[in-house]
Order: C-alpha cells, then structure tokens, then sequence
C-alpha cells in the first residue's frame, strides 16, 4: 500500500452535496476515512483516494458509501505530462458528458450497459480538477496480476467491453460528426512531441543494448533503422479523416485499467473500463493492438493474437448493429489492415509499457514516474530493471521475432 499524508482540503464535508443526491434518506456523515490502496508501480500519472463514509439514514439505519477520488500526482514530471495532455479535462468530459450519452444509446437500441464505474460531481471548486467515481471494489471488482498478464477468459471478457466502448463512440461519431473538440485535435502536439522524442532516446538505446538478453541481436539494425521511422508514423496516425471509422480511444487500455468481478468459482461476471485520460479520436487499432500486447499472458500473447483479433471484430460488429450504425459496417480484413497501419502501438508497447507492466516492485527502489523517465538518482536502476526484468525478457523472446516476420519493423 501507498502512503500519502491526506491532505488538508479532503474532508468529509467535500462529500455532502454527493450524499444528499445519491443516497436516498440521507441524514449526516458518523464516520469518514480516506486511504491510498494501491502499491507504487500500479499508478504513475494521478493519486488514487479510496473514500469510506459510514452514513446515517432518516429511518435510523446507518449505510457504508465507498467511492475513488481521483486527484492530480505531486510528481512534478508527472504534472507536466497531464498538463500537456490536458488528462484531467478529457477523463472528466468522458465520465460527466460522453458516457451518459452512450449508455442513453444502448438504452434506445434495447440494450442495458455499464462501460466503467458511476461518476460523481463535485460542488466544491478545490482550484485543481478531480474525478470522483463509485469504488466498484465493494463489489468484488477487481484488478488481475499485470505480472502474470489476462488468460483466455480474462482477454475475451475485455474485448467484449473494449468492442462496446468503440462500437458506442464510433456510431456517437458517426451521428453527430464529431467528438468534443479536445479529442478532435492531434494529441501530439509539437512541444509534447519533443518531450516524447527526448524521453524516449535513453530508452531506444538500452533496448537495442539488450537485444542479447532477448535472444533478438540479429534484429538489431533492423530495429535502429525503424526508430526514426516510429515517430514519423506515430505523427502520420494523428491525422484522422472524418470519412475513416473512427472511436473515442481509451488511450491506456491495459490490465490495470481493466476491472473484473467473478462469481463463487473465478468465472467472470462483469468486466469495467477505467482512467480515460488519454482518449482521442483515432483507429480502434491503437488500444487494440496497446491491449493484446501489454496485457495478455505470455501464453496466449503471440499463439492467439489474431484470435483475439476476430474475437473483438465479431463484438465490435454486433454492437454496431445493435447501435444501428449509419455507415458501412467494417469487416475483418479491415480491422486487419488497421493493425498493420497502427502497427507502431506493437512498438510503443514494448518499448515504453510492457517493461513498465512486467517491472516486478521488489526489482528495484522507490518506484515512480521520475525514474522510470530517469529523471531522479535511482532513474538508471529502474530502467535497467524495467529492461532487464526475466518476465519482460520472456515475452520480447517471443514478441520480437513476431514483429520482425509480420513487416512491423518495415
């Protein structure tokens, strides 16, 4: 567990206009607690406050109300990132604005949803945004073990959640012709595409020194060659024509954004999609190539790609249907040949998430944003760790040689 002060301003009187709306016989706060849950390396660009407020009711009852506060990191690199990338204004756009209209959609189409967790708006100004949500936690949701990466099951559940998100925001976009104008524009702009390229050439060059470790010397050139082409292509993929098919991206669709909850035997009943600061309007081909990459086992990760691949076409395709989609419903091959013109995310994934995913918290000290930028003193010990780590050498063993066969690396 995390340990952070709670500051000053979060107090249960921050919670009242929220309890008066939502809970029914709503009477006064009798006991307030806010801890932080989750371990460092499990959340690097916000801080997460688990809330518990133990209500009283009119009729004398008491009721327990669990919600996630959201609020902006104290890391200053990490400020810099969600300022650039504006994360705290699209993150709230999606929960108060886009995901009411969506479920409204489905609601139309006969169909009943929930993509993510209820959202909450605050009445108070704190001077800093926040995003409020129900913990869905008291349910039994949960997230599973990025170190070990989503089986079959876990996969296909994510992919069915993953296809309903796209298919809602493709036919939004469709019918109105447009996203709110924060997701409309390039996302890489000039100054955040510098800071990109400068953060990343340490990387790029610790990567190709460890090319041994991952039994890929012999793709060497090949990858030094590519580099400079990877950022072309992620620059290229900003520039989204209207006429194309178009999704709301999650932006970080990963294990860790990914909550399940399962019935007495570990069978999945619900699966839901959370933190939504990177989204934009873009190819379903980033966050499913971003997914398959970062967040399946090692198992399944190369041998049922392009399963999973039709696996999310076929979920895409009926949830377009059910939403009465106005253009030409996409086809397999389409999402194919999508894969290929995003195929950049395979590298984005293995060079800036996957060690990040697989970095196991006993490897190295004081885990943090800083660090893994090697911005701080310790920065040269966690990346050495995030490349060098045996789970991330296993899954590039595999993953390297398969980019190089499919054309990923030109």
């Amino acid at each position: 567990m995390s340990s952070h002060t709670v500051p000053e301003w979060l107090t249960a009187d921050l919670f009242v206009s929220v309890l008066e709306k939502n809970v029914e016989g709503f009477a006064k706060i009798i006991k307030f607690s806010a801890e932080t849950p989750f371990a460092a390396g499990e959340n690097f660009l916000s801080v997460l406050w688990a809330i518990e407020i133990e209500v009283a009711i009119n009729d004398g009852s008491t009721k327990v109300v669990k919600y996630m506060l959201k609020v902006p990191p104290t890391s200053q690199q990490a400020m810099q990132v969600i300022n650039m990338l504006n994360m705290f204004d699209r993150e709230k756009i999606i929960y108060y604005e886009l995901f009411p209209a969506f479920d409204e959609m489905y609601r139309k189409a006969g169909k009943t949803t929930r993509i993510a967790p209820k959202s909450f708006t605050l009445d108070k100004d704190l001077g800093f945004e926040v995003v409020l949500m129900e913990d869905v936690r008291s349910e039994g949701f949960k997230n599973m073990n990025r170190l070990v990466g989503l089986d079959m099951e876990h996969t296909k559940c994510a992919l069915e959640k993953l296809a309903q998100f796209h298919a809602a925001s493709a036919t939004y976009i469709a019918e109105k012709g447009s996203l709110p104008q924060i997701f409309m524009e390039p996302i890489l702009k000039e100054g955040i595409l510098q800071a990109f390229v400068k953060a990343q050439e340490p990387q790029e060059k610790l990567l190709l020194e460890c090319l041994p470790l991952y039994k890929a010397e012999h793709l060497k050139e090949k990858m030094r060659s590519y580099q400079p082409k990877y950022v072309h292509e992620m620059v290229k993929a900003e520039k989204r024509n209207l006429e194309d098919f178009n999704v709301l991206s999650h932006g970080d669709c990963w294990l860790n954004n990914i909550m399940f909850q399962h019935d007495e035997k570990g069978k999945v009943l619900n699966t839901l999609l959370v933190d939504f600061q990177a989204g934009r309007i873009t190819s379903p081909a980033m966050d499913l190539t971003y997914f398959l990459i970062g967040s399946t086992c090692i198992e399944n990760k190369i041998k049922y790609f392009d399963y999973y691949v039709q696996y999310y076409h076929q979920h895409l395709f009926e949830n377009l249907k059910i939403l009465s989609y106005p253009k030409k419903l996409p086809t397999l091959r389409d999402v194919h040949i999508w894969m290929y013109d995003f195929s950049f995310m395979a590298y984005t994934s293995i060079l800036k998430s996957l060690p990040v995913f697989l970095l196991d918290p006993s490897a190295t000290a004081d885990i943090n944003i800083d660090n893994m930028m090697g911005e701080k003193s310790d920065g040269g010990a966690m990346q050495n760790a995030m490349y060098t780590g045996k789970s991330y050498c296993q899954h590039m063993e595999q993953i390297l040689p398969w980019m190089a066969n499919r054309g990923y690396f030109g």
